[in-house]
């Protein structure tokens, strides 16, 4: 009887796992995060990092930086456009800063840093945060062969590029359509044919 009780909480863990698809980004990539003022010769890093990522509804944003010299300020677009700290719509003061990306709200995500003269260094960033219509997530594309056989003499063929995969953080990628339900479902079914 403990093992049956053992196995249905095990069971309910792993399915209440598979169901969580939001994913923790650390802003500007990698463990200890790149909230700074990027290098001269890199002045869009930081934007080049999120044109890369997708972000969707119910993720999270996570700003790295050093609190005693550095915040994070949410602002409009107008105030992105001219570095303007001075009336952000949220403020971050803590490293670590976590922003959830809530269903409801801007699709466009605008950040800059605190920091006096840090934004008109390229310490900003806009998040494109994607739809839940368009929050699928699915695996990457297999890339295309490099080469494939000419049916018609005389064309010219492009070689076939595969676009780069988005990169995944957090938990694992799996499909908005319900993974976590179906793998519940299966689950529960299972339960039922075994007797509990």
């Amino acid at each position: 009887m403990a093992s049956r009780a053992l196995l249905l909480c095990s069971l309910v863990a792993l399915a209440l796992a598979a169901g969580s698809d939001a994913r923790d980004h650390v802003v500007g990539g990698g463990k200890d995060g790149a909230w700074r003022v990027p290098p001269p010769a890199q002045p869009d890093a930081l934007n080049d990092w999120a044109g890369k990522a997708r972000f969707h509804v119910g993720d999270n944003l996570v700003f790295k930086f050093d609190a005693a010299t550095d915040s994070v300020l949410e602002v409009t677009r107008a105030d992105y456009d001219r570095c303007n700290t001075a009336s952000p719509i949220a403020t971050y003061k803590a490293s670590g800063a976590v922003v959830p990306l809530p269903p409801k709200g801007e699709r466009f995500r605008h950040f800059i840093s605190g920091a006096p003269g840090n934004c008109q260094k390229g310490e900003r960033v806009i998040v494109l945060v994607m739809s839940e219509k368009h929050g699928s997530r699915v695996p990457p594309a297999a890339p295309a062969p490099a080469h494939s056989p000419s049916s018609s003499a005389g064309l010219v063929e492009a070689p076939a590029h595969a676009p780069a995969p988005a990169p995944a953080t957090g938990a694992a990628w799996r499909t908005a359509s319900g993974s976590g339900s179906v793998l519940l479902g299966a689950l529960l079914g299972g339960l039922l044919v075994v007797g509990f």
